[in-house]
């Protein structure tokens, strides 16, 4: 029978002591997925918010500047209700914004 590969990533992961990393790499790669559904409307989303990193259930957003924090900000209990969603379960509890340097 044939099982899909990425069950397998985790598995493996955690046993070679890396289950959080990767799974912060997926939620930051899930949370640029989801950039374009949240900010639809806003042209340049992509160039100037990402995903920081991951951790203690907080997702901290890098933005080039406080206007773009401001609409990540706005924009915070739907983003964390959506990654929450797409994981099925609470993944993400807080989000926070940091200006690139």
């Amino acid at each position: 029978m044939f099982e899909p590969f990425q069950q397998y990533i985790g598995k493996a992961a955690k046993s070679h002591g890396v289950g959080k990393e990767v799974e912060s790499a997926k939620i930051c790669e899930d949370f640029r997925k989801l950039l374009p559904e949240v900010f639809s409307g806003k042209e340049g989303a992509r160039e100037y918010i990402d995903a920081g990193y991951f951790k203690d259930k907080v997702l901290v957003v890098d933005v080039e500047n406080p206007g773009w924090a401001q609409e990540v900000i706005t924009r915070k209990t739907k983003i964390i209700e959506e990654m929450n969603r797409k994981a099925g379960k609470e993944i993400i509890k807080n989000l926070r914004t940091r200006i690139k340097q």
